[in-house]
């Protein structure tokens, strides 16, 4: 009988080890940042309006606009990323640059807002 206890014992420390890591490694302060990386897409209510990024880890790469019952075309981002925190250049080709600081609130959604506007804009990753 002793020999069962010790074994059930035994069973469950290693459990509780287990669990005791597995949380830790989440709530670790050195746990990867969400990544960047990907195409993200601004979450518009004015149909025919659209703004799409597609970034490399660091937050620069290329993207596509359209501006309703206005011009379309394509644009050039530079980023930089501090943690969850996200700055991103945006430059139209008709010369006009945008930037946009915001951070990532989970894996596939970019929250912040442009410089010139104090309204919460929504980028939500599609791929």
């Amino acid at each position: 009988m002793a020999a069962l206890d010790n074994a059930i014992m035994s069973g469950m420390v290693r459990l509780f080890l287990v669990l005791a890591l597995s949380l830790s490694a989440c709530a670790s302060p050195v746990s990867p940042a969400p990544v960047l990386a990907g195409t993200w897409a601004e979450n518009f209510s004015i149909p025919g309006a659209s703004l799409v990024l597609t970034l490399d880890p660091s937050g620069s790469g290329r993207g596509t606009y359209s501006i309703e019952a206005g011009r379309s075309g394509v644009l050039q981002v530079t980023g930089t990323v501090a943690g969850s925190m996200v700055t991103l250049g945006i430059q139209y080709d008709y010369g006009v640059v945008q930037t946009f600081t915001g951070a990532l609130t989970d894996a596939n959604h970019l929250m912040g807002g442009f410089g010139n506007s104090s309204g919460t804009v929504t980028f939500t990753r599609r791929s």
